[in-house]
Order: structure tokens, then sequence, then C-alpha cells
């Protein structure tokens, strides 16, 4: 018998005139083993929820946000490409961001609307199936009138705020309008709800809204212009020194702004 055996089996096996000893070392041995588990259940909870919540903020969020200082800038597909070239980038796609209002035949609310490229947005916002994307782009005719209306994708608690389903009409309202005799008239245009998603986070569920790139351009009179550009990358935690290399290859007045880490 090894002398760490002999140790152990000694203080575990006390004499009949030495009963207390040994309870004592049971006692110890237990409240050690209760501490060390709970200490290990409390840091597997913690691990579990920071990635749980990790996830579900980059299914909606890229990794790195490419904007100018100045505000919205044009050949963004040039840069897109020389984007995707860079090593350790998974994919770029342009974006569109603003504030509106959503009106349906029951209700009103406000929103965030994201303008996106169906084509490659799936490859960043992992929350939008490419087959919800692709309605986008499926313009729909209202019975034999020439009205098209472009579709519209909304998160769940904003549809439940406005009261529609899938195939129902809004009107997306915009602040972005033009100037007429009357005066200033805001933007306002028919969209068709093709599709819901749900990230399981209210603050985005509640307020995002995406339509097709080239329909955000049109209401918010930026023809050919975009907010920015989301990039998604192979390691998020070497999104830093992605989003440093890309700024160097592009310059200033860009400027990058790093997801979750």
């Amino acid at each position: 018998m090894s002398f760490e055996y002999f140790i152990g089996g000694r203080y575990l096996r006390a004499k009949h005139k030495e009963t207390f000893i040994s309870l004592i070392t049971i006692l110890s041995v237990a409240g050690v083993t209760v501490g060390v588990m709970a200490l290990i259940v409390v840091i597997a909870v913690m691990a579990g929820f920071e990635s749980d919540l990790k996830q579900r903020i980059l299914g909606v969020e890229s990794h790195i946000v490419l904007m100018r200082h100045e505000g919205s800038f044009s050949g963004y597909k040039k840069i897109s490409k020389q984007i995707n070239e860079l090593h350790g980038v998974e994919a770029a796609t342009p974006f569109i961001y603003s504030q509106i209002m959503l009106r349906s035949s029951t209700g009103v609310s406000g929103a965030v609307l994201r303008g996106i490229d169906p084509e490659s947005a799936g490859s960043v916002i992992k929350i939008l199936k490419n087959s919800v994307l692709q309605n986008l782009k499926q313009i729909q005719r209202q019975g034999n009138s020439k009205t098209f209306v472009p579709g519209i994708i909304l998160g769940k608690e904003l549809a439940r705020n406005l009261g529609v389903l899938k195939g129902d009409a809004v009107y997306l309202i915009s602040s972005r309008g033009m100037i007429s005799p009357i005066g200033y008239l805001p933007a306002m245009k028919r969209f068709e709800v093709v599709g819901l998603f749900e990230s399981g986070m209210y603050e985005y569920d509640g307020s995002l809204a995406y339509i097709d790139l080239e329909d955000a351009q049109k209401i918010l009179n930026m023809k050919g212009s975009v907010t920015g550009i989301e990039v998604r990358v192979d390691d998020i935690y070497n999104a830093r020194n992605i989003a440093k290399k890309i700024v160097s290859e592009l310059g200033f007045p860009i400027g990058p702004e790093i997801g979750c880490e």
C-alpha cells in the first residue's frame, strides 16, 4: 500500500474510540465535494449563457461594420469585392440603416429599417434564411392591375405589434420625403410581408424590418449609395486585426465598428 493510501485510510477508518474524528473527516470531504460541484455547475451555466447570448446577437449583427465618417458612400460594390478577397473574411454585404414608421390596418409602430442585398446578406446575417431573402426580389402583382408590391421581412414581435401575418400589407413611412407645392411630404410605400424572423431577443424581434437594398435606396433617396458594409470573419476573436487591415487597405475616412468579441 502506498503512503498516500495509508494516510487516507488511517483518517477514514478510525478506531472505535476515535469515531468522532472519523465523522469530522466525512463531513469535511462532503463539504469540499459539494463546494467544488457547485462551483463547476455555476461556471458551466455562465459559460453556456454567454455562448447562447453571443450566438443570438451574432445571428443578427455582423462581426465588423464598415462605415464612412462622413456618412453614406457610393462604390460599395467594388469595396465589397475588395473586402471579400482579404484573408480571414468569410463574407461581406452592403446595407442601409434608417429609422421609419410602419403602418398596418390595425396599428402603427416605429421600426429600424435595414436595406439588404438578398444575394449576399444570408452569408452575414445568419438569422435570415436564403429562401425568405429571395422573396424580397419577387415583386407581387395585385390582381389585374399594374401595381407592384415589394416584400418586407419583420421580426415576430414587431409583426405582433402591427397585427400582421405573412402575406399581409404594411405601409412604410420615412421622414426622407420630398418637397411639394403644398410643403414637405414624407415618403410612403406599400410592402407585403413575405417572412418573419425570431432571434430570441426582444430588442431585435420588436424593432427590425428588412427590405431589398434597391427599394431602400429609392424610398430613402440614396440612389447608388449605402450606409455601410457588414463583414463576417472566420475567427471572431481576430475581428479587430482584420478590421485594422481593411481600414489600412481602404484608408481614411472609412472606419470600422467591431462586433462582439
